[in-house]
């Protein structure tokens, strides 16, 4: 229970950073993370993982459509980056699909764990923002 609390807050301090300081590619990449985070909350709040969990993978499917709109929005970087790390989480999900054998465990630190780098370079990229509207300036 605490993993998740502390994903949460992670989340609510990158969703805050994001409306502070960031512009609106920011912004619109943490309330991605943030509405796909309640989705699947909501959807599946206690997922066993021991089959490919069909509305995560859509879900974050659907994460990974808005990502990519981002980067084609933008020429930063870091977009791509968290665009190439949904990938890795939709690949984990494609992997349980197709290889069964796969144990619950990685499977779920892996659609798990690969969002903490993602709101991170969210965060450094709302500070990015700033930054870059003030030389602009």
């Amino acid at each position: 229970m605490w993993s998740v609390a502390i994903y949460y807050i992670v989340l609510l301090i990158t969703v805050a950073v994001a409306i502070m300081r960031g512009g609106p590619l920011e912004r619109w990449a943490a309330y991605t993370a943030l509405i796909a985070s309640i989705l699947t909350s909501a959807v599946n709040p206690f997922p066993t993982w021991n089959d490919i969990e069909l509305n995560i993978f859509v879900i974050d499917v659907l994460v990974l459509l808005s990502f990519w709109f981002i980067a084609l929005k933008t020429h930063s970087f870091w977009p791509y980056w968290i665009t190439g790390w949904q990938l890795i989480a939709i690949f984990g999900h494609i992997q349980k699909y197709m290889f069964s054998e796969i144990l619950a465990r990685p499977y779920s630190l892996l659609s798990v764990y690969i969002s903490y780098p993602i709101l991170l370079l969210i965060i450094y990229a709302s500070g990015s923002s700033s930054r870059r509207r003030d030389i602009a300036a």
